[in-house]
């Protein structure tokens, strides 16, 4: 032990005892996190002039809605949390303590049925006596995830500042389910892109409506209230949408007023003029509609009034919404497509199976029953081959069409996506569709005055490509980080990683997360406790990245999210399965970690530069300890330090030359240490000099990490 040193950085704290921290009144929301002070004491102190607000928006987007060369700092400041809506507040009649048992008999939920074509399941009479969730749940007001996983709490107690919804439209719950018990269906085999499910919505479940009954009712209302909420928080939403796939059945919506690809070709313009923004300005682009019923035909008028009263003269008996799904199909149509339409088609793969790939897995599908197939059978693949030069009619077509779908709910308040598969070499989904696509969506969203949003992109073949498009790739850190392999998890393998997470040189980030909807739960097959795996999380979290946290992790669930089927968060319930007596220690733990990485005192963590510490005698790695500073270019400085696992850790490193020069670390002046949890001193001031040359650590057994903020004495 060092007297002097050895109290300054040996802070008796352990995560167990943790509790969110108040840093700042704004310190939890995005555009508004702790303010500099009036004065800057000097270089290296706390709150020195810097970004006003934390991470600032992007300059505005160029005019052809370009995706600026470095990554989005707006994306660089987000705490993500996952979550689906169906399950995250599902709750069974016989789980949980006596009062969430009452709740649940009285939750509003919507009445399942199994609607599983051609196969039974032995237990979905249980299944569906599970009382799934809805967005409206999202709006209660609680923070005790016992309760409910509610704005609330995924902002005040966690500490996210973007909620990532796992997909919330219709979906295929009938037609080739992988599983008989999948009674569900996958939200991911998406049926209509331009409405949110009934059933996630009180007012549908009071109607006893949905998007299946004879007078539709959409869960639409209920995300715009979402949505509203969660800006009034600060808050973020970001849809999960899947563009190389439809599900089975699925029925064409659209914004009738929007200019066709058909429309402009017997107007003269070639496919090539289609990629000019400026040539193709379209002002239903700018404040798009959605129309879903038979009253909103009489609001059309011009051309498009005169090519609905064409399609009624081709298809006379249509009515109600089989008229307007009939009719964005005819107006999404081609000429050869027109000339063969069925009017009795109610799905896109009878009316227009131009949309799907064939079977040769290059032409468009030449007939309903042609399709390319794999092991995903409650999925159609969409057609997307740019190069395939016989079909760039199709290919222009269905691009603009999933145009119009995200330019459509960005108007309406979204603020981002996760793209889910983004490239596919069956069908031809490429970086190419990416980079104009977003641009274009840029392109109207700047029009419209609206933030460049955030993309997500789940990316397995050309992550390098899809840098250049997005703001986020969510791929290689999860699998890396848990090394369920195997691989030892010591700190070579924390800084290995986390180095890795740099690969695209500023371009774009990566998602720091230990689960994610497709993965494990942290605790299975990777020898982490919860506790453990906090303090992991923990790690990315100090890093240029963006952390995600997946709707239970930071209580301790362990089962997996069985999203194809009636499921619960177990953890959730006192007394069930997997009920954790120490879940509000670890929830105010991670909320602890987020809010400090998002207070503005500590931007550091959020800032690219760092470095990986070395133990002062022998100048290596100590495997027991992550530990690396992280500065900004106004001088915020920040250790990290991280138990790995539970060994009682002393420790002493040396900040080297070049970095104490580039932290403003130095001799003949006086720095002081505050823990960012607490925003107390750990000690008393010390020669720059000194804490650069014997900087000593020591961590009980039970403390995951220590984050200390280097400030110079008065």
């Amino acid at each position: 032990m060092r007297p002097g040193l050895a109290q300054i950085l040996a802070l008796p704290l352990t995560l167990l005892a943790l509790s969110a921290c108040d840093v700042g009144d704004g310190s939890r929301h995005p555009g508004s996190l702790q303010a500099p002070p009036a004065a800057c004491p000097g270089p290296g102190c706390a709150g020195c002039p810097g970004p006003a607000s934390g991470p600032t928006d992007p300059p505005p987007p160029k005019a052809d809605g370009a995706r600026p060369a470095l990554a989005n700092p707006v994306a660089g400041g987000l705490v993500l949390y996952e979550l689906q809506a169906r399950s995250a507040n599902a709750c069974h009649p016989d789980v949980g303590a006596a009062w969430q048992r009452e709740a649940c008999a009285q939750k509003i939920a919507p009445e399942v049925a199994y609607r599983g074509e051609g196969e039974g399941c032995d237990v979905v009479d249980d299944l569906e006596r599970i009382k799934l969730g809805t967005l409206d749940d999202l709006l209660e007001d609680t923070d005790d995830f016992r309760a409910g996983i509610t704005l609330r709490y995924v902002d005040e107690r966690v500490g996210a500042n973007a909620l990532w919804l796992m997909p919330v439209f219709p979906n295929n719950d009938q037609h080739d389910l992988p599983h008989p018990c999948d009674n569900l269906g996958s939200p991911y085999a998406v049926r209509d892109y331009w409405h949110v499910r009934g059933d996630l919505s009180r007012a549908c479940i009071a109607q006893g409506a949905d998007e299946e009954s004879a007078e539709p009712c959409f869960g639409d209302d209920a995300l715009d209230a979402v949505i509203d909420e969660a800006h009034r928080r600060g808050v973020r939403v970001m849809l999960d949408v899947a563009v190389n796939h439809f599900g089975h059945g699925y029925r064409l919506y659209d914004d009738l007023r929007a200019v066709q690809v058909r429309d402009r070709l017997d107007a003269g313009a070639d496919l090539a003029t289609l990629w000019d923004f400026t040539a193709t300005h379209d002002e239903a682009l700018v404040s798009p509609r959605v129309f879903d019923g038979a009253a909103d035909l009489a609001t059309l008028d011009g051309p498009v009034a005169d090519d609905l009263a064409a399609f009624r003269a081709v298809c006379p008996a249509l009515t109600g919404g089989a008229l307007v799904r009939g009719f964005a199909m005819w107006r999404n149509a081609l000429d050869g497509e027109r000339e063969t339409f069925a009017c009795d088609a109610q799905t896109l793969e009878q009316a227009l199976f131009g949309f799907y790939l064939g079977a040769d897995r290059w032409q468009p599908a030449q007939g309903p029953s042609d399709g390319f197939t794999n092991d995903w059978r409650d999925v159609k693949f969409l057609f997307h081959h740019a190069t395939n030069a016989d079909a760039a009619d199709v290919y222009a077509r269905n691009r603009e069409y999933l145009v119009r779908v995200l330019n459509y709910w960005v108007a309406r308040g979204v603020d981002g996506f996760r793209l889910d598969h983004s490239t596919d070499f069956n069908n031809g989904l490429s970086t190419e569709f990416w980079r104009y696509t977003l641009a274009k969506v840029n392109h109207y969203a700047a029009l419209r005055g609206q933030a460049r949003p955030i993309y997500l992109a789940e990316e397995f073949f050309t992550q390098d490509g899809m840098a250049d498009h997005v703001d986020v790739l969510t791929e290689g850190y999860v699998t890396d980080m848990t090394a369920r392999r195997g691989q030892t998890k010591d700190a070579h393998r924390v800084e290995s990683v986390l180095a890795n997470a740099e690969r695209f040189a500023g371009r774009a980030y990566v998602m720091t997360a230990l689960e994610t909807h497709d993965e494990h739960r942290l605790t299975d097959g990777t020898g982490f406790d919860p506790w453990i795996g906090a303090g992991f999380y923990g790690a990315g979290a100090s890093a240029w990245s963006v952390p995600m946290l997946l709707m239970g992790q930071e209580f301790g669930e362990a089962h997996g999210l069985g999203f194809k089927r009636s499921t619960v968060l177990e953890a959730r319930f006192v007394g069930g399965d997997g009920h954790r007596a120490d879940a509000d220690a670890l929830v105010d733990a991670y909320g602890a970690i987020n809010h400090a990485r998002r207070a503005y005192a500590n931007r550091a963590l959020i800032s690219a530069p760092r470095h990986f510490l070395r133990t002062r005698d022998a100048g290596t790695v100590d495997d027991r300890v992550f530990a690396q500073v992280k500065w900004s270019g106004d001088g915020n400085v920040v250790f990290v330090f991280q138990n790995l696992w539970r060994t009682h850790v002393r420790q002493a490193y040396r900040v080297p030359p070049h970095i104490a020069d580039a932290i403003w670390l130095r001799a003949g002046r006086d720095y002081r240490l505050v823990d960012v949890f607490t925003d107390l001193p750990v000690g008393d001031c010390v020669d720059g000099g000194a804490l650069a040359d014997d900087l000593y650590v020591e961590l009980p057994a039970e403390q995951r990490l220590q984050w200390l903020r280097l400030e110079v004495c008065d």
